[in-house]
């Protein structure tokens, strides 16, 4: 980020140059190769170019003029190092570091950077709403954090969350979420148990190998109804508890419908952009260009660097880009089967998706297709054989 950059170069000083020679464009193509940075480049004239550059870029362009036949002559001298050098004698120089060293060592006594790395599908935005509750925020003083606190609240509210770890790292607290995974019931092998129905279908084979059926093949079931009843019944022995055990399998079917006009809207990327650039300052903001981007219809997509001193010492100045990329309108229309079989696919990818569906298990695929107006419904029906059932402890 250029804008970064020139604030860095600011800050450790640069120097306004003049170029001259019959060899200008090698001049800068070679700085280039050599990451050498210039910006704000004006050409007076065909063999006259000025430019700015860094302090330290400067001494590395000798060989670089000397290389393409250039004179490079020094304009001036711009910059925070040169500036505060203008006062060097002065009590104003003293004065001044004096209150950047206390500034810097007060914004390291807040927090200014909150890290938060959630396992699974534990939406951020509500633990940082947890922590906020519970005094963790940017801003707050990091000697007012009682971590211990906040861990149990966060644990005590989400029956969902089975770990919470909360680290501070300079002015950064860097917050760990595990998330808890439900665990299914576990039926030991001798305990007596039921299987019953997980899925509305209809019974097409069923082996039992220990317990009593209650359904046959044919037999439509609903989700929850007892297939195999952990009970033996012998004519002697009376009845006996077991742990069933059977293989079933069952025909299932599966819906999913949509609709869509032949004529479609559709925005496409021109590849032209605009970019703004603001500073945020913990909540004050700078807007560099308030004015909105020239396009009619646009993304916007914002990123944010906050600065820092050191590795792990953030300070609360948040530079952000806003990038706005074009997008123009087109229209395009599909004839009844194209659209019929793109929502088909579409439908059935969603299917699979959806219901964890074996391609292997899939008996049949029927598309039920109807044109209203000027939209295709589509309406598929997907029969499926699988294994079905589930243990139930047996009350007894």
């Amino acid at each position: 980020m250029w804008i970064i950059r020139v604030l860095y170069l600011y800050v450790f000083g640069y120097v306004n140059i003049e170029v001259e020679g019959f060899f200008v464009e090698r001049f800068i193509n070679i700085c280039i190769s050599k990451r050498i940075f210039l910006w704000k480049l004006v050409r007076k004239n065909s063999t006259v170019m000025y430019a700015k550059i860094g302090v330290k870029d400067f001494k590395r362009i000798k060989n670089v003029a000397k290389k393409t036949k250039c004179k490079v002559s020094l304009e001036s001298k711009k910059g925070l190092p040169f500036l505060l050098n203008r006062y060097k004698k002065r009590k104003i120089f003293a004065i001044t570091l004096g209150v950047i060293a206390i500034l810097i060592f007060g914004l390291t006594r807040f927090v200014w950077n909150i890290d938060i790395y959630c396992d699974g599908d534990i939406d951020k935005q509500e633990i940082i709403k947890l922590l906020e509750k519970d005094g963790i925020k940017e801003g707050v003083l990091i000697s007012k954090i009682n971590k211990d606190k906040v861990i149990n609240e966060i644990r005590m509210q989400r029956d969902d969350i089975s770990w919470v770890g909360i680290r501070l790292d300079g002015t950064n607290v860097i917050v760990n979420i595990v998330k808890s995974i439900e665990k299914p019931q576990i039926i030991a092998s001798d305990e007596p148990c039921n299987i019953i129905s997980d899925k509305e279908a209809i019974i097409t084979k069923i082996s039992v190998q220990n317990g009593t059926a209650r359904v046959k093949e044919g037999d439509t079931i609903k989700i929850g109804d007892l297939l195999v009843e952990g009970v033996m019944e012998g004519k002697y022995t009376g009845n006996r508890y077991v742990h069933s055990e059977a293989d079933i399998k069952a025909k299932i079917w599966y819906t999913k419908e949509e609709e869509a006009s032949l004529k479609q809207e559709h925005y496409i990327d021109t590849g032209k952009e605009q970019k703004r650039y603001e500073i945020n300052i913990n909540k004050f903001k700078i807007n560099f260009n308030k004015r909105l981007p020239k396009f009619k219809k646009y993304d916007t997509i914002e990123t944010g660097k906050k600065l820092k001193l050191f590795s792990n010492f953030y300070i609360p100045i948040e530079i952000k880009t806003i990038n706005y990329k074009e997008k123009k309108l087109e229209y395009v229309e599909y004839t009844m089967e194209e659209l019929s079989n793109e929502l088909q696919k579409k439908l059935k990818k969603e299917l699979l998706e959806e219901n964890n569906i074996l391609e292997e298990n899939i008996i049949e695929i029927t598309p039920i297709v109807t044109l209203k107006q000027d939209k295709v419904n589509v309406k598929l029906i997907c029969v499926t054989e699988e294994e079905i059932g589930t243990l139930e402890q047996l009350v007894y």
